[in-house]
């Protein structure tokens, strides 16, 4: 089993989610963290067993064990984060969304290629067991051919408690931080999309607070997703087919269970995750150090993109 030296950029509430998935992956160590303080790295460091911790990014980036590094940082300052890990020769692995737009995913793709190195956007959903499941139903003709699609991510969100969901300069805003749920759900179950059409609902900041999708997919199937900050839903997915439906009736984006209406009647497939959940995308991109194929490649990152800017009526 090869062994990875992962380093985290950043200290925040995501960070933390992938520093308690590492224990969980084969093969990886815990090995710095960065902050633009060298307080929050330490305090970071002791909490999750990190060997080291840096008070700038720089650091990080120039300490030659580390191999793969985690970008956690606000969603704004993502495709120079990629850009500088890429020029320091090392892996990268980013939360979502990867950048702003997709020019500037397709930019950091490009980048990742002429370096000689692994980019992948770290969307945990797309991996779990559940997830994955749901994906080979569909494939395998379950449910027959995908008709129409829901899928909802409304969780509300307070500004005096997450405020950088609500600042434009830091890519705040329902689309950036929930839309890719539900677009990433249609892509995986429905396919691509041909037609997308949007529609936002502004807050006082400047960012939009609920957002839907209307997408139609190559296939001829109709999906209507939303997400948003204003309340709290159901975070569901339901997929119907011209043969059967299947459905992860709640946490869609962390799912443990899929349930399958078909030809032999309803069947539930309880398939539980690794510990958080975030130990699934970290082994998927492991892997693809060794050049396994993942489960949310270039062509989705890009096509997610493109879905979260699509044309607001």
């Amino acid at each position: 089993m090869t062994a990875h030296n992962w380093g985290i950029l950043g200290t925040g509430n995501i960070a933390g989610s992938m520093a308690a998935a590492l224990p969980h992956v084969p093969g990886a160590c815990r090995a710095a963290v960065a902050s633009r303080t060298i307080g929050k790295a330490e305090g970071f460091a002791r909490a999750w067993g990190f060997d080291r911790a840096y008070g700038s990014y720089d650091d990080l980036l120039q300490d030659p064990d580390i191999d793969i590094i985690y970008v956690a940082t606000p969603n704004a300052l993502h495709k120079g984060n990629i850009f500088a890990v890429l020029d320091a020769g090392k892996h990268v692995l980013c939360e979502k969304p990867m950048t702003l737009s997709p020019q500037d995913s397709a930019a950091c793709f490009e980048m990742a290629r002429q370096r000689g190195r692994v980019l992948m956007e770290a969307l945990w959903s797309a991996f779990v067991p559940a997830m994955q499941k749901a994906i080979d139903l569909v494939r395998s003709g379950a449910i027959g051919t995908p008709r129409h699609l829901m899928a909802n991510f409304v969780s509300h969100r307070d500004p005096a408690t997450t405020p950088i969901l609500f600042d434009p300069d830091l890519g705040g805003g329902a689309r950036k931080d929930l839309g890719i749920y539900p677009i990433a759900a249609a892509l995986l179950l429905a396919g691509p999309v041909r037609y997308a059409q949007s529609h936002s609902v502004m807050g006082p900041s400047g960012v939009d607070e609920m957002t839907g999708w209307t997408l139609e997919h190559d296939n001829g199937a109709l999906s209507l997703l939303s997400c948003g900050f204003r309340a709290d839903l159901p975070v569901a997915v339901r997929c119907m087919g011209s043969e059967g439906s299947l459905q992860i009736p709640d946490n869609f984006h962390h799912a443990s269970s899929v349930i399958l209406d078909g030809a032999e009647g309803q069947v539930t497939f309880d398939l539980p995750y690794i510990g958080n959940g975030y130990a699934h995308e970290a082994i998927a991109f492991q892997a693809c150090l060794d050049g396994a194929k993942t489960a949310w490649p270039e062509g989705h990152t890009i096509a997610s993109a493109e879905l979260l800017h699509a044309r607001s009526v």
